[in-house]
């Protein structure tokens, strides 16, 4: 069996299924039929160190043809939002 690799970042997968890289790599079916099929825990987490920030890595399973027939994925780490200072708004009097 062929495999291919690809990496999709967190542009790519902000655009959804209306990208048609998503929606193709969206529609194939896990290998081993389940996502936690322990056999395939350690090349999940090798994906995910290759994984961008908020994307993932994606690893085809090809047939001799060059058709993917399943797909195994793993996805980055997390980056977290940046959340905006609230400006304490203080009693009505003046400093001095």
């Amino acid at each position: 069996m062929e495999f291919d690799l690809q990496l999709q970042g967190e542009d790519l997968l902000r655009m959804g299924n209306g990208n048609k890289a998503v929606k193709y790599v969206n529609e194939l079916p896990w290998k081993g039929g389940t996502e936690d099929n322990p056999d395939y825990e350690c090349l999940r987490a090798e994906l995910r160190k290759m994984a961008p920030p908020n994307g993932r890595a994606v690893l085809f399973f090809r047939s001799k043809c060059g058709c993917p027939v399943a797909k195994l994925e793993g996805w980055g780490p997390k980056r977290g939002r940046r959340h905006k200072k609230s400006l304490a708004v203080t009693g009505g009097g003046e400093r001095r």
